[in-house]
């Protein structure tokens, strides 16, 4: 699943090349098409991404993510026509741990009369940790509303979901389970400096058997998850996508060992940073 955060602005703790150019964007868009990656995603606070992605929208499946604070319907609405469609695959409210059980209540019923309207195929969320994902279970199905997509962040430094039941009976009911942070920002793949020096992310390259490159490991790790029915990264530049592609296709799915896992949210939360 091809991520779009870099498109908008200078997402990324190791992004040195900051917001993407049009002519990259097209480039990075073309190829994903062409190795048949089929869903993007992308979100309201993405600076202007949707409005870049739009030449590009009608040849995914796209999964946008709007704020539950404000005017759902209306965020959905303007996000749709700013991606120039007639509807979207999923929404996702992307700040569910921020709001109060009322307002989560609220924002699940309006992402149910999206999906009445037929301007939405699925709805869910973005979350954090393991409470968020089973406060939203429980709001989702209290308000009758089915839970059909959920992003939740996994590599391996990030074990909390790593034994999910919740994710694992969603992923069984059809749900789409992404996977994101694959890389931590980037930070599992740097040689060192800054949050790369942790003592953790050091490990992790100590462990590596030196055929295996950190991009296959974490890549692998992510893929072997039994739950995730996808794994959304994003990219810099056409070279930098082009390596997680091949990587995709190279990588053994294996998880990595669970004592390589990070206790450490100041590493693994980037709320934090």
């Amino acid at each position: 699943m091809l991520g779009t955060a870099q498109w908008g602005h200078a997402y990324g703790a190791t992004n040195v090349v900051g917001r993407l150019s049009d002519e990259e964007i097209a480039s990075i868009a073309a190829l994903a098409h062409e190795a048949g990656v089929t869903d993007v995603d992308t979100a309201r606070a993405y600076g202007d991404a949707e409005q870049r992605l739009k030449p590009f929208a009608s040849q995914f499946s796209v999964t946008t993510k709007i704020s539950g604070a404000g005017d759902v319907s209306g965020h959905v609405l303007d996000s749709i026509a700013n991606l120039g469609l007639d509807s979207v695959t999923a929404v996702l409210v992307h700040d569910w741990d921020e709001l109060d059980s009322d307002r989560q209540t609220e924002s699940a019923l309006a992402l149910r009369q999206l999906i009445d309207r037929g301007a939405v195929s699925r709805a869910g969320v973005s979350v954090y940790d393991v409470a968020g994902l089973e406060a939203a279970a429980d709001v989702f199905d209290a308000a009758n509303v089915p839970l059909r997509a959920v992003q939740v962040p996994a590599n391996v430094l990030d074990r909390r979901f790593d034994e999910s039941a919740v994710l694992a009976d969603l992923a069984a009911a059809g749900s789409h389970v992404v996977a994101r942070s694959a890389f931590l920002q980037g930070i599992l793949l740097s040689l060192g400096g800054g949050r790369a020096d942790h003592r953790d992310v050091a490990r992790f390259r100590e462990s590596l058997d030196g055929q295996t490159s950190p991009l296959e490991a974490c890549l692998g790790h992510v893929r072997a998850l039994p739950w995730a029915t996808h794994v959304v990264v994003g990219a810099t530049s056409t070279w930098e996508w082009s390596e997680i592609l091949t990587a995709w296709e190279s990588c053994t799915p294996a998880l990595l060992d669970a004592s390589l896992g990070s206790s450490d949210l100041d590493l693994i939360d980037p709320r934090r940073w």
